[in-house]
């Protein structure tokens, strides 16, 4: 994806922020590219393909966290504030909150874009081959319903736009009906999942395939079954999961860590994630820019690394970590002992820390996280910059959620039982690379097929918990599980925070749809409870 030519790129920009423009403001001389002659044929395309893309950069960045982290991280039990007093973690929600804004609004600007594309194809008429659409089609679509999983997980029942809307009026929709943004993201990405290629050369690493597609789309059944009561879609997610792994294009990485390293970025356990780049073309770098070469990287790593508690510091802090994210005792505790995989998700009292062991003295908690963050190094330029790849959709996640389709589809314990054991495999094999000595001989053992279905659910609960702590999946989880009455939050959940386990309620099973939102649209609905 890095040899496209920039001036097409930067048009596009200027072509998406305009499109929606008066006619009588359409003043360009003739050869001039616009929204009417620019989209024509594949070449146009492969550049305007591009813009959704770019508007996961804009989500994901934010040096304080503030586009992605917090608003998605925070909720969860695994981690916590530096110093408490925070609205998001203690679930003190207001509708003005600008963290919430921002989800909101870079989802719709990103199914803005992905909208202008599908529009616009309709009318080419330049194309080489007409079957080429499909695949344009598909990756706008693909954009689309990611976004629209966000939008939905977050917010409920969310306008659906599947247009480009040319009026002030046209935007004034109101809230949509039960289901309808889930039958948005499943046509959306059922489509994508026919249309896409399997795979991409390595021009165009990063893009989505149709096995991204598969992914997502069974994810996404398997929340619909849980938040609707439609039993019947894990089955779907059976089908289109197993797709994923029947494909033979993914495994396991036999080391853990290769998954958060920069040197392994799109590796075989890796179906989806975000591409970040530094000091060079970047295409997926925001359209809102006006040059695609610069940084472009998640706000995660000077968000999470150690800072400084009571007056004392970690190496880099409050230049190259902020400590604004720490590890709670219930996650420290959900690991069982020796598993190697607590190396990778958090620093502990005497690891090895920059130059340094770390203290448990520079967190409030006594560990902060170490995903995407180990090996910390005290340097760089500009310190508030990562581009170590964000992964979205792993491997092991995959297998996590077809063994609960299994379990609560089929009731098919034995199958649950296989998958999430070869997700424990792998984990216990990784004793030897972190530790260097022979694992102990009752590490990490399989679950058996004889337990009980809820006794095997349980175990897949830990098993995501430990497996993909801090990866911004554990509150959607939570929120599901309490939803279909396997767990109940105010109960079974320690948040960390005894003014967050006080505060929760079920409204904050959705966040408040923007204040700015509802005073500029007269037809939307404020989610019950704010």
């Amino acid at each position: 994806m890095r040899t496209y030519i920039k001036s097409i790129t930067l048009t596009l920009a200027c072509v998406l922020a305009f499109a929606t423009c008066d006619d009588r403001l359409d003043l360009s001389p003739i050869g001039e590219l616009n929204s009417e002659n620019f989209y024509n044929n594949e070449e146009d395309f492969e550049a305007a393909s591009l813009a959704p893309y770019s508007t996961l950069l804009n989500l994901y960045f934010d040096q304080s966290g503030g586009g992605w982290f917090q608003p998605i991280m925070y909720p969860g039990d695994d981690v916590r504030y530096e110093l408490g007093n925070n609205d998001i973690e203690e679930f003190n929600w207001l509708s003005t909150n600008g963290n919430f804004r921002n989800v909101w609004d870079e989802s719709y600007k990103g199914i803005m874009r992905s909208n202008v594309v599908i529009a616009q194809l309709e009318d080419a008429d330049g194309f080489s081959d007409e079957s080429n659409k499909a695949r344009f089609e598909g990756e706008a679509k693909f954009i689309r319903a990611y976004f629209y999983f966000i939008l939905a997980r977050n917010f409920g029942e969310v306008p659906v736009i599947d247009e480009v809307l040319t009026t002030i009026e046209d935007t004034r929709i109101g809230n949509s009906q039960t289901g309808e943004v889930w039958d948005l993201i499943e046509s959306d990405l059922a489509f994508a999942a026919e249309n896409l290629p399997e795979s991409w050369d390595d021009d165009n690493t990063g893009r989505a395939t149709r096995y991204a597609a598969s992914a997502l789309l069974g994810k996404a059944q398997i929340y619909r079954a849980q938040w609707l009561g439609e039993a019947g879609k894990y089955q779907d997610a059976i089908t289109n999961l197993q797709a994923v792994v029947n494909s033979g294009q993914y495994s396991l990485m036999d080391d853990y860590g290769d998954n958060f390293s920069e040197d392994a970025e799109n590796n075989a356990e890796s179906i989806f994630e975000i591409q970040m780049t530094r000091g060079d073309f970047n295409p997926w770098l925001p359209a809102d820019h006006v040059s695609n070469e610069g940084a472009a990287g998640p706000g995660r790593r000077i968000l999470t690394a150690a800072g400084c508690n009571q007056g004392e510091c970690a190496p880099g802090g409050n230049q190259f970590g902020y400590g604004r994210v720490h590890i709670t005792s219930s996650l420290r505790n959900e690991f069982e002992p020796n598993d190697p995989r607590i190396f990778h998700t958090f620093y502990q009292e005497g690891d090895q820390y920059a130059d340094t062991v770390f203290r448990a003295s520079w967190s409030v908690t006594g560990a902060t996280p170490a995903k995407y963050v180990r090996p910390f190094a005290a340097e760089g330029f500009p310190p508030n910059i990562s581009t170590n790849n964000e992964r979205v959709i792993r491997y092991s996640d995959v297998l996590l959620l077809l063994a609960e389709a299994e379990l609560l589809g089929n009731g098919n314990v034995a199958q649950a039982a296989e998958l999430i054991n070869q997700v424990r495999e792998r984990a216990r094999n990784n004793y030897e690379i972190v530790y260097e000595g022979t694992a102990p001989t009752d590490l990490l053992p399989d679950r058996p097929t004889s337990a009980s279905a809820d006794q095997m659910h349980e175990w897949l609960r830990h098993e995501r918990r430990v497996e993909l702590a801090l990866e911004v999946h554990r509150y959607d989880d939570l929120v599901r599980w309490h939803r279909t009455g396997i767990i109940n939050i105010p109960t079974d959940v320690d948040f960390g925070n005894t003014l967050a386990n006080q505060n929760w309620g079920e409204r904050n099973l959705l966040k408040p749809i923007p204040q700015r939102e509802l005073d500029n649209n007269a037809s939307l609905s404020q989610n019950d409870g704010y």
